[in-house]
């Protein structure tokens, strides 16, 4: 059963039990109404009757009470008989029976006794014999009636409700089945499919929070095949080239013309190769352990400036090779800082390994250091600023996440593209020793990337 369906027959049975709920108080609202009525009704022929008696008793005309129980019989058809006794100064009376009880009928006698008012000796006695039979048929005709009324009331209101159930339900439905198909899309490939509703009820936020997901489901999709293809360049790209200078190596000592000045070059490009494969595989662990929490930093006081000093010592080949001027602008004086020395100088190496990549020839990358004030605590800035090409804010927005690059890696880069870890294990270090990582950047202008560390 379709859920349209579902909610079209739920929908009806509430709504007809509710209609039911309101039948069957207007049926007992008018029961009671009938025997309040019926109880009148007696009430009315008892006091009729006693006017009657009064009247005859005044007058002293028998004729006339009779004549108008007898009328009094022909208006009330629950009134069966009527019987007349009437006491004089002298002797009783009474008078021949108006009327009788059908046989088997639940009769009973309600009796009226008047007295004259000018004449406490005479009195007028009446019996009236009630059929409750009569009256408790006219109290259920009157209810059957009403029972028959509401079912018509009801058989159309049954059909209205349908009516007016399935297409409160097909409004209901209808984004669930379009929801429904675009999910057999995003479950066919069609990862970033989106739906279009404007509603911001339950179902509109179901629908934005898809949408989300299905956008976040492509953006993963795009990240993965941007991994593998990074994991593919960072693996091929140095195995192969420790494929290719291990064979040069055989076929020189094979030919035994080998040159060890150059046979040293081979052995230097391959531990070159070596390393950066080394390094792409400390990225991974490191990522995997930030992901598990068990990245670990050892605090204690450190000298930012000699940690500055070696990772501009450890870049100096590569920023005279790129013709890219690499300074450390920190203060030899600068303050000690709480800080794991490996980590940061990881954190250090990412951030001038990024500038110099992005920055052209006879550019400069230098790192920068200051203190600042927050609260109680005193803080150290650390910067890594350059003259290269700048960011966009799309760039920036992308910035710090996993296996994420922005577009000036695809416009080309100084040297090895890189898998977009570095910064994300940048942000989880700095993070780790309790400090934030920030980035300003200007297109054409260049980049500043800073991160805080309290001092010791």
């Amino acid at each position: 059963m379709t859920i349209r369906a579902k909610l079209t027959l739920m929908m009806a049975l509430l709504l007809f039990a509710g209609l039911g709920a309101l039948g069957v108080g207007f049926i007992s609202l008018e029961r009671g109404y009938l025997l309040s009525e019926n109880s009148d009704r007696v009430k009315l022929m008892l006091g009729s009757a006693e006017r009657a008696g009064r009247d005859a008793l005044l007058q002293k005309d028998d004729v006339l009470l009779v004549s108008y129980l007898k009328f009094l019989k022909e208006q009330f058809d629950s009134l069966e008989y009527c019987r007349v006794t009437i006491q004089g100064i002298e002797r009783e009376r009474t008078l021949p029976p108006i009327g009788s009880a059908p046989p088997g009928a639940r009769v009973i006698d309600e009796i009226v006794r008047v007295q004259d008012p000018a004449d406490s000796r005479r009195a007028v006695t009446v019996t009236l014999g009630i059929n409750e039979d009569k009256l408790e048929e006219r109290v259920e005709q009157g209810v059957a009636r009403l029972e028959r009324n509401l079912a018509r009331i009801l058989s159309i209101a049954l059909i209205l409700v349908l009516l007016v159930s399935d297409w409160i339900a097909r409004s209901i439905a209808r984004p669930i089945r379009q929801l429904s198909e675009v999910v057999a899309q995003v479950g066919r490939g069609k990862l970033g499919a989106r739906m279009e509703w404007t509603s911001k009820d339950e179902v509109g936020q179901l629908v934005e929070g898809f949408n989300q997901m299905s956008m976040r489901l492509e953006e993963l999709d795009t990240m993965k095949r941007d991994f593998v293809s990074s994991v593919t360049h960072e693996l091929r790209s140095p195995l192969g080239a420790i494929e290719s200078f291990i064979r040069l190596i055989e076929q020189k000592l094979a030919s035994g013309r080998g040159d060890p000045q150059q046979l040293h070059e081979y052995f230097g490009r391959i531990a070159q190769n070596v390393r950066r494969l080394s390094g792409f595989i400390n990225d991974l662990l490191d990522v995997a352990k930030i992901e598990r929490g068990k990245m670990e930093c050892v605090l204690r006081p450190t000298r930012i400036q000699e940690v500055a000093g070696e990772v501009v010592q450890f870049f100096e080949a590569k920023s005279k090779e790129q013709r890219v001027s690499l300074t450390s602008k920190v203060d030899p004086g600068f303050p000690l800082v709480q800080a794991d020395p490996e980590r940061i100088r990881q954190v250090i190496v990412n951030l001038v390994s990024n500038a110099l990549k992005f920055t052209p020839e006879g550019g400069h990358v230098w790192i920068g250091s200051e203190q600042f004030r927050e609260g109680e605590r005193k803080w150290a800035e650390v910067t890594v600023t350059d003259t290269g090409r700048g960011m966009d804010r799309q760039d920036l927005d992308q910035l710090f996440k996993k296996f994420q690059q922005g577009k000036n890696v695809s416009q080309g880069v100084m040297g090895t593209k890189g898998t977009g870890l570095g910064l994300f294990i940048v942000k989880s270090i700095a993070e780790a020793h309790g400090g934030k990582v920030a980035v300003r950047s200007v297109p054409g202008k260049g980049t500043q990337f800073s991160f805080t560390l309290s001092l010791a």
